[in-house]
């Protein structure tokens, strides 16, 4: 590719361009460390002037202790440094020059608070939800509740966000959410990224991002936003590291461990984690579909669906890796991230169709459905980081290929039964070889340039090139023997290509601050229906722009606005025409003819107290990508899942998030989302709307007792939502969680009960011109967990993330 070669030379001259005009200012800078002369993060730094005694300029460490002021004035200073955990230190007098670049305070030594420290532990505590420019992020990782939870039902508890039985997320009733793990892009189907955080621990999360605008440095797919869980990686020096276990039960045993090792010195940082998970799992569905020949009058028919799913997870997840500072100014490193596991599932179903006048058994049948799903999920990561100066002026790039795996090895035996003297069906089997084989391809390069007078310029490129494949093979039983099952059968190969590049500009000036940004995004798709022949390519070009503006009054009042123009991709799973079959009276299927959806996402949030932060949203799509239900041309008791582009959506919102500290032991996080969805879904000669409103609500509290003990309790409700042809009615659940500190506060015991009352019920109906469905799902939701952690080498806890450039896409496998 050597025009991509071309553009990074271009942009690296660019940027020396830039760097060699850019006016030398005046600046400071420093390290705060301990008495063990290991560095002191976030701390507050005060810089004042002499003369007069007023404060000319504040800032704080970073996680290694580093400081910096900029853009200052000649004339005499001192510093004031201020911790909750150490004595408040100042630096002597000193003086800047006119057109001197930078005066070095070197290591600035604090002393140890000890009157305070058993405090500042709990002080120190981050909030659950934290309030930034473009996200809302929730803090995981000191929470009672990360213990005992696996990355799925982690999500469910996330308030704004909203996880369907297949996997799928939304973020504040909009569908086609993004999900990104340390920046990148997951490049899964539903099914398959539903797999992956099934085996993701909670133990292994950091932070929970979700961005429900974010802006034109981030990949422009997914119209609902993007959620990024941050998983952990130490910071601490020296050798150190951590080990966990926990055990419980649902309707199964839950086990499961990780191991966390880390070595950290000022040159090299090596880490490694592993963690194995085990669920014995068991679900009720219950499902009555109602069939049609005329909308308008009664259905002809029904049929009764009863069945319960028995699966067993068994997973296992690594990461290790290594950063290197070649000097003060470079790094490199390398990172390998991988899992495998398998999830079999044992699925015996009871169907029967009747007559709905006379209510007459037509037919009775029992199934029982066997699937071996088994996957192996690999990233290999490179990145660089060059420094070009002290001021943040700096360049970035990734290099990723992600192999991803999985089969699943499914068979379905139907035996029929109490069937009338004038109908006889034979008893069936069916079994299926379902592969699918992924390999992605990633380059991304950012460059971050700070401008004189409060302007940062951000600038970047992305290309990935994407190959999925699916060779699936049905076979029947007929006369005894296996066939080969040609009509259902299928052979595809999907290629995408896109090179995107974006540019951001900020600007903070009095009490306003601005970042302005568009991205640009050539896409390129080339499908392969071997089975039939038939190949499809499309190619377009699109901009999308994003805009953030902030005023702030004062202290205790904020105004942001922000706009953002995104795009939902179909999923490469979706444009497979093949048939997966869940049972013998339905199965889904792709549709290689799907359309990008577009959206236009605008909020306006005012936040009081740097705390309260009360939210309005408004979001106009066209294209909606949803999937609708038929019957099947040969078998009219046979249904279907496809997705199809549907229509419009609109969704209106407010939301409220209301942090409390109630008494010196009880904090607590609320928060409140009231939306409104309206689809127009075009069908024959009608328009029909479908529309309904939803309120959400989710509450963390948070109790501190004596003795390092702590107890947190928490819940979520959601009244009801309405997504494309689909109501889901009300459902939530209340879980509760308390810990013991141990061992001088490096070990912790853990009790986590989910679900406690069993309300985490989904009941839904869907309808389309032919077919009425009611369902109801029972999920394995009610676990109670015992976990035990114990930390060791260091005393001081950081955790940092590095993110690569494929996350965007795997969410779409």
């Amino acid at each position: 590719m050597p025009y991509i070669l071309r553009y990074l030379l271009s942009l690296l001259w660019v940027c020396t361009l830039f760097s060699s005009q850019a006016q030398k200012t005046n600046h400071i800078k420093g390290q705060t460390v301990g008495e063990d002369k290991q560095a002191i993060p976030y701390v507050s730094i005060l810089l004042y002037r002499v003369k007069d005694g007023t404060l000319a300029s504040t800032a704080a460490s970073d996680s290694t202790g580093n400081f910096r002021f900029t853009n200052l004035k000649a004339g005499t200073y001192f510093i004031k440094v201020k911790s909750l955990t150490h004595q408040d230190t100042f630096s002597p007098h000193f003086r800047l020059e006119e057109h001197f670049d930078e005066y070095d305070l070197g290591k600035i030594l604090l002393l140890q608070n000890n009157a305070y420290l058993a405090e500042v532990v709990v002080e120190r505590k981050k909030q659950f939800i934290e309030q930034q420019q473009d996200k809302l992020v929730f803090n995981i990782e000191n929470s009672t509740l990360a213990d005992g939870n696996n990355g799925l039902e982690l999500l469910s508890k996330i308030p704004g966000v909203a996880v369907d039985e297949s996997g799928s997320l939304s973020i504040k009733g909009k569908s086609g959410a993004t999900v990104m793990i340390n920046g990148k892009i997951t490049y899964l189907s539903a099914d398959q990224l539903a797999n992956l955080l099934r085996s993701t621990s909670s133990m292994d999360i950091n932070k929970i991002e979700v961005m429900s605008n974010p802006n034109a440095k981030q990949d422009a797919a997914g119209s609902a936003g993007i959620i990024n869980i941050v998983l952990k990686k130490g910071l601490k020096q020296g050798f150190n590291g951590s080990v966990s276990a926990n055990a419980g039960a649902g309707r199964g045993a839950h086990l499961g461990g990780s191991l966390n090792l880390n070595y950290r010195t000022e040159k090299i940082n090596v880490f490694g984690i592993y963690n194995q998970y085990f669920q014995n799992l068991e679900y009720y569905n219950s499902l009555t579909r109602y069939f049609y020949t005329d909308r308008g009058s009664d259905p002809d028919s029904y049929s009764q669906q009863e069945n319960t799913i028995q699966p067993k997870l068994r997973s296992n997840n690594f990461r290790v890796g290594m950063d290197y500072s070649i000097n003060s100014k470079q790094t490199i490193g390398f990172l390998i991230n991988g899992g495998f596991g398998k999830y079999p599932k044992y699925e015996p179903t009871t169907n029967s169709l009747r007559n709905f006048n006379t209510d007459n058994l037509i037919s009775a049948s029992t199934t029982v459905t066997e699937g071996k799903e088994r996957w192996r999920d690999m990233l290999y990561n490179f990145n660089y980081n060059l420094k070009l100066n002290d001021k943040g002026h700096e360049l970035k790039l990734d290099l990723d290929f992600v192999d991803h795996y999985s089969k699943m090895d499914q068979q379905l035996n139907t035996a029929y039964h109490n069937v009338g003297p004038s109908t006889s069906l034979a008893n069936s089997s069916r079994i299926g070889d379902i592969p699918s084989d992924n390999q992605v391809y990633v380059a991304k390069l950012d460059y971050t340039l700070p401008l004189p007078k409060e302007y940062k310029l951000e600038a970047g490129w992305k290309s990935s090139d994407v190959r999925t494949e699916n060779d699936l093979h049905y076979d029947t039983l007929q006369n005894d023997q296996y066939v080969p099952d040609l009509g259902t059968s299928n052979h595809f190969i999907y290629k995408e290509t896109i090179h995107a590049g974006y540019v951001n500009l900020s600007k903070s000036w009095h009490k306003f601050s601005t970042q302005l940004g568009i991205r640009g995004e050539y896409t390129r798709t080339r499908s392969h229906q071997i089975t039939l022949n038939e190949q499809f390519e499309r190619s377009y070009f699109k901009l999308f722009p994003a805009a953030f503006l902030t005023y702030t009054a004062n202290d205790n009042h904020k105004v942001q606005t922000s706009y953002s123009y995104r795009v939902q991709r179909p999923s490469f799973w979706d444009l497979n025409p093949f048939r997966v079959y869940t049972d013998p009276f339905s199965y889904a299927e792709g549709n290689s003819n799907l359309n990008p959806a577009y959206e236009h996402s605008f909020e306006l949030a005012y936040t009081y107290a740097s705390k309260y932060v009360l939210t309005l949203n408004y979001a106009q799509r066209s294209n909606v990508v949803n999937g609708i239900l038929g019957r099947d041309p040969l078998n009219p008791y046979i249904t279907f899942e496809r997705p199809e582009n549907i229509g419009s959506f609109k969704n209106y919102g407010i939301s409220f998030i209301a942090p409390t500290q109630l008494t010196s032991w009880w904090s607590a996080t609320h928060f409140a989302n009231y939306y409104r969805n309206e689809y127009e879904l075009p069908q024959e000669d009608e328009l029909i709307i479908r529309k309904g409103n939803t309120l959400s609500l989710n509450s963390q509290n948070s109790f501190k007792l004596p003795e390092g003990w702590s107890i947190e309790l928490g819940g979520n409700y959601v009244s009801g939502l309405t997504v494309g042809i689909s109501h889901i009615k009300s459902y939530g659940q209340v879980y509760s969680g308390i810990q013991k500190n141990l061992l001088n506060k490096k070990a912790t015991l853990k009790l986590v009960v989910n679900d406690i009352f069993r309300t985490n019920n989904r009941r839904y109906e869907t309808i389309s011109p032919t077919i009425r469905l009611i369902g109801r799902s029972n999920p394995d939701s009610r676990t109670a967990i015992l976990s035990f952690s114990y930390r060791f080498g260091g005393s001081q806890n950081a955790t940092a993330q590095r993110a690569t450039g494929s996350e965007d896409i795997k969410s779409r496998l």
